[in-house]
């Protein structure tokens, strides 16, 4: 995970900087179109209007109906998303993805210690990757991979991944693999074109059993 998002939280180099307020974009408090900063305050973007980086620190972005924004960088606080938004790249630590239906992102999805919801007819147009949060997804492409270390993954519907799915066994400074295993569930019409790649125990449910195949197991006492 690049987490680039920390360094950002430390500039904050934006065309908008407010600390413990609502930014309002597209309601008239904020023009549409620009970059904003908040410390300690919400941000939130109206119905069909466009925002550009978006970053926040102890505060949460919601972004409503056919709404967008360009990359999405948050430290402790949630991203609420209604349908039909669009956004280039969504970072977060501390804090849940969520969205209500017909989500486009066109790079990474990523959180540390949050759980990652892409809800039905979603596009992800890079990887979706988590350290200690749950991964959801239903009726969603996927054009990458998925990852996890400690995070239950639960594929269900239609939802196509091109890549591979990963359960990583490698500590970092955001955290380390935990004693309980997490589950990995893959519905019978979903398509996963790549490896399940297992560095770690897992409990697996996988309803097509063909999948079974896909499975590559690489630590240490495996059966």
């Amino acid at each position: 995970m690049k987490k680039s998002l920390i360094a950002g939280a430390v500039l904050f180099v934006s065309a908008s900087m407010l600390s413990g307020c609502v930014i309002h974009v597209g309601n008239g408090s904020a023009i549409d179109g620009t970059d904003f900063s908040s410390i300690l305050g919400n941000i939130d973007i109206a119905e069909g209007k466009h925002a550009g980086d978006i970053s926040s620190v102890n505060g949460n972005v919601e972004i409503s109906d056919h709404a967008s924004a360009d990359d999405v960088s948050i430290v402790n606080g949630n991203l609420e998303m209604e349908s039909h938004v669009t956004v280039n790249s969504v970072d977060i630590v501390n804090g849940d993805i969520s969205a209500t239906s017909h989500l486009t992102v066109l790079g990474d999805v990523e959180s540390v210690n949050g759980n990652i919801n892409l809800p039905e007819q979603s596009k992800v147009g890079g990887s979706v990757e988590t350290v200690n949060g749950d991964i959801t997804a239903i009726d969603t492409v996927i054009d990458k991979d998925i990852e996890t270390l400690n995070g239950d993954i639960s594929l269900q519907g239609s939802t196509h991944l091109v890549g591979n799915i990963t359960y990583l066994n490698r500590e970092s400074s955001w955290g380390k693999m935990s004693d309980s295993k997490p589950t990995l569930f893959i519905g019978k019409d979903v398509v996963v074109d790549g490896n399940i790649l297992l560095e770690r125990p897992v409990t697996l449910e996988l309803e097509n059993p063909s999948l079974n195949q896909k499975v590559i197991v690489s630590y240490g006492g495996a059966q």
